[in-house]
């Protein structure tokens, strides 16, 4: 029986998915905004951003051996705090070489915070004994989705781009007084290193590796969609954004829906399934002819890539439920990777041949995952 703790504690642990949405897409949809302001070019914008992903590992790392002595609850009120400073001292108006370690210390605290989620969820996940992970990353990406809408708002208003920094550090910091009494207490946290297994490093690169395919994707998409439409597909203005707008509506539709196909079929089909959707989406948008074709297949790719990625980690906690913290600690290095390759990799293999071979190297990388699908297996977890 699920009771009032374990209730109060998705609900705060799905706000803190919530928040980090929202922050991630207010600073990232804003560096247009923050190019003007500054007068840099695309190339310095791209080593900023660099320098995001680069801490947000060492805050992964670092939000792991915290976790193991104060509990991965502890590490998202001091993430929140940072990311909530970090966007507060971007909107003063520094010169280029400022912006690395104020975008560090975001990317600091997105670490920090990807971290603990990741922990908290997998943590609440068991005691509840059946899937709700997906349901979580829904409300992140449908957060995502609310910060972008925010920063168009904002900017179509004609009020200062960082008008949205202000907002989303109001956010972050008005929800820290709930996640310290709300969060879930992880159960290895105090538990001495002599006294536990070895991490299972096999399981833990096997899933790793499929993180980091299914963040190329995304980065591939986030990045180049649009690109692709205008340049390849020679998209009119109006349709140029729609591929990314189809590609996250469809990663939130398939959240939402993910846990229940989890409960009907099992796992292993659902992650099946969403391996070959992501890459016949990908496939479709290499070949389309028109726009509208490839604006289909990215929302395709969507509802195959937005579960795989949550399931995956929910997979890889199985292995060994008393060291989830450690996991997804090391699971999350993976994804920043991903980001990274997906993002610039892309660039230079168009460069080299076209930008449809580009979208088809993703799908092949995808269509491996098939090769592991016997790990994500259901393993009987407690129920509360």
């Amino acid at each position: 029986m699920v009771n009032a703790v374990l209730t109060r504690a998705r609900t705060w642990a799905t706000v803190a998915f919530a928040v980090q949405g929202l922050m991630q897409a207010v600073v990232l949809t804003n560096l247009p905004g923050l190019e003007d302001r500054t007068d840099i070019g695309d190339t310095e914008v791209s080593l900023v951003v660099l320098s995001v992903l680069v801490f947000a590992a060492a805050g992964s790392l670092l939000g792991g051996s915290l976790a193991l002595r104060r509990g991965s609850a502890s590490l998202l009120l001091p993430a929140f705090a940072i990311q909530a400073v970090a966007v507060l001292l971007a909107m003063i108006s520094l010169p280029y070489a400022a912006l690395f370690p104020v975008y560090a210390l975001f990317g600091l605290g997105v670490g920090l915070g990807d971290a603990g989620n990741g922990m908290q969820a997998l943590t609440i996940q068991r005691a509840y004994g059946r899937s709700i992970i997906t349901m979580f990353y829904a409300f992140q990406t449908a957060a995502a989705i609310v910060g972008a809408l925010l920063v168009a708002g904002i900017n179509g208003s004609g009020l200062p781009f960082e008008t949205a920094f202000l907002v989303g550090a109001v956010v972050a910091l008005s929800v820290l007084p709930g996640l310290r009494r709300g969060l879930a207490r992880d159960p290895e946290q105090g538990v001495p290193d002599a006294a536990k297994a070895p991490l299972p490093w096999r399981g833990l690169t096997l899933f790793g590796l499929v993180i980091a395919v299914v963040y190329v994707g995304d980065g591939l998409v986030s990045t180049w969609s649009s690109v692709y439409l205008e340049d390849t597909l020679m998209a009119a203005a109006v349709v140029v954004p729609l591929g990314y707008a189809a590609y996250q509506g469809a990663v939130l539709v398939a959240r939402l829906v993910g846990d229940r196909l989890v409960a009907a079929v099992g796992r292993v089909v659902v992650i099946t399934f969403a391996v070959l959707l992501a890459t016949a989406g990908l496939l479709l948008a290499a070949v389309a002819p028109a726009a509208w074709l490839a604006v289909v297949g990215f929302a395709v790719t969507g509802l195959g890539l937005g579960v795989i990625a949550p399931l995956t980690f929910a997979a890889a906690g199985d292995l060994a439920p008393e060291q989830i913290d450690e996991i997804v600690a090391r699971l999350n290095l993976f994804n920043y990777v991903g980001v990274v390759i997906g993002s610039a990799a892309a660039g230079v293999i168009a460069d080299a041949s076209s930008m449809r071979v580009a979208i088809v190297v993703p799908a092949v990388l995808i269509l491996g995952v098939l090769t592991v699908t016997r790990m994500y297996r259901e393993r009987v977890v407690a129920k509360a």
